[in-house]
């Protein structure tokens, strides 16, 4: 399952996999699910663990914030986790490299289709922040130096 912020933008996330699709604003997210990845964070996290399963576990690798209330958490024995790839990175450059290189050789094989919505100069980084602050992009915002 998929959540987007506006309808619109449902057919791009089936065509990236999803099975089903919601919007963030919904309520009832239908089945209970035993992950959920969030790169979005802010006001749809405590959502997001409402969508869990019992025992379900969240993974956080986005910059958005947001607050879950510890009740929330213990009545279902949920939890939720942070990831940074930085971090790893930092302290395990080997676990990094390895990953770096398996990621390129996916891409290399055709095996991983990155969605880019649009590249833009580098001097025009003012209309790329643009297009991610007006919500409007399906896929990521590239800069080329």
């Amino acid at each position: 399952m998929g959540a987007v912020s506006d309808p619109g933008k449902a057919a791009f996330v089936r065509g990236l996999g999803a099975d089903d699709v919601i919007t963030y604003d919904r309520q009832d997210w239908g089945e209970p699910v035993d992950y959920v990845l969030d790169a979005v964070g802010g006001d749809l996290l405590p959502s997001a663990v409402t969508a869990l399963a019992p025992h379900g576990r969240l993974v956080a690798y986005s910059s958005g914030g947001g607050t879950v209330a510890a009740y929330d958490l213990l009545v279902g024995a949920k939890s939720v986790i942070g990831f940074q790839m930085a971090l790893i990175a930092r302290g395990r450059p080997e676990l990094y490299e390895a990953w770096r290189r398996e990621v390129w050789r996916l891409y290399e094989a055709g095996e991983l289709r990155p969605a880019v919505h649009a590249q833009f100069a580098l001097e025009d980084a003012a209309l790329a922040h643009a297009a991610i602050e007006e919500r409007s992009n399906l896929g990521k915002v590239v800069l080329v130096p």
